[in-house]
């Protein structure tokens, strides 16, 4: 049985100081299962040959600006995707 991804723990949305750290985490799942990587706008945070399957966890520190991170998940049914955002107080 094949089953489409979907999101099994969304990222959530932080606040953080200025120069600040998160580590901002995505789930996914679906048969088979689904690669999960980040993104900044266009640019892949997750290097192609290094995508993890089911979780990737994304690592930031000295934060300075606003944004918002993409967490993308895809198998070969098909590509999902979900925004959390960070906010600099």
């Amino acid at each position: 049985r094949r089953i489409p991804p979907r999101f099994s723990v969304p990222p959530m949305d932080y606040e953080i100081m200025p120069g600040g750290s998160v580590n901002i985490s995505c789930q996914a799942v679906g048969v088979p299962m689904p690669y999960v990587k980040w993104m900044l706008g266009a640019e892949d945070l997750t290097p192609e040959d290094d995508m993890p399957i089911g979780r990737n966890v994304l690592e930031l520190t000295d934060v300075r600006q606003s944004a918002n991170y993409t967490c993308v998940a895809m198998s070969t049914l098909g590509v999902i995707e979900t925004v959390a955002q960070i906010t600099v107080k």
